[in-house]
């Protein structure tokens, strides 16, 4: 599997190397990986779960999706560790049921194809195709399932968000709104004002709400770098 970085916060994330996606607000810019086999990187895990008395795990990116040894690491970590996908779900629903894992976070990153393609150089065509499947089996799935978007102002707005909202309350999902943070993509972060409407429009479709202001999904955490058998804590 080729690994970017592992850090350690709250719980244990896991960033993959690679993605389909081109997001031009995208934080991650990896310089390098390390190829590890399954075994290795979950014994890796497994020192670090000790160490630091985790059991939670989030495996992101990149687009955690396209490394074909996925199925195989959630197999390994199934029992040990309460693992979480984090993926844009472009090929989730070509390994969906090869996983095992606890909760699955897919990041819509807009409803409309036109905004979806300006944002990331791909359709969301399957995207809301993974999502529809969640969204159906919702009932004989063994995972949790959350939904979650970026909310930039003058490009994901208010409007994108209701319509976002609407789609997902076709089946209810939990729908979790992120607060942009300038970076890469010239829009300024959204006001406390701005992401409380976007909660409320999404409250009139969905039960399940909640925003970056109530519970950051990926917490800053010690960033662990990968070298050959070597754990480098930084």
């Amino acid at each position: 599997m080729r690994i970017s970085h592992i850090s350690v916060s709250d719980k244990i994330t896991l960033l993959v190397y690679g993605c389909n996606f081109k997001c031009k607000y995208c934080f991650f810019k990896p310089r390098d990986c390390t190829n590890l086999t399954t075994k290795s990187l979950y014994d890796m895990l497994s020192k670090i779960k000790k160490e630091y008395n985790l059991s939670m795990i989030t495996i992101a990116g990149g687009e955690p999706t396209l490394q074909d040894d996925l199925p195989k690491l959630t197999k390994l970590l199934d029992g040990n560790f309460h693992s979480i996908l984090s993926t844009n779900g472009s090929h989730l629903l070509e390994t969906i049921d090869k996983l095992k894992v606890r909760e699955v976070h897919v990041n819509l990153k807009a409803f409309d194809d036109k905004k979806h393609r300006i944002l990331t150089s791909q359709s969301n065509k399957r995207v809301l195709e993974a999502i529809e499947y969640l969204g159906e089996n919702k009932g004989d799935l063994n995972f949790k399932v959350e939904i979650s978007t970026v909310l930039i102002p003058g490009i994901i707005g208010l409007s994108e968000i209701g319509k976002i909202a609407k789609f997902l309350g076709r089946w209810d999902l939990p729908y979790h709104i992120i607060a942009h943070v300038p970076a890469r993509l010239n829009a300024p972060r959204p006001s406390k004002d701005i992401i409380d409407a976007a909660k409320n429009i999404s409250q009139k479709y969905l039960s399940n709400v909640s925003t970056s202001l109530e519970s950051r999904r990926h917490r800053k955490g010690k960033k662990i770098l990968i070298q050959k058998s070597l754990i480098i804590v930084q």
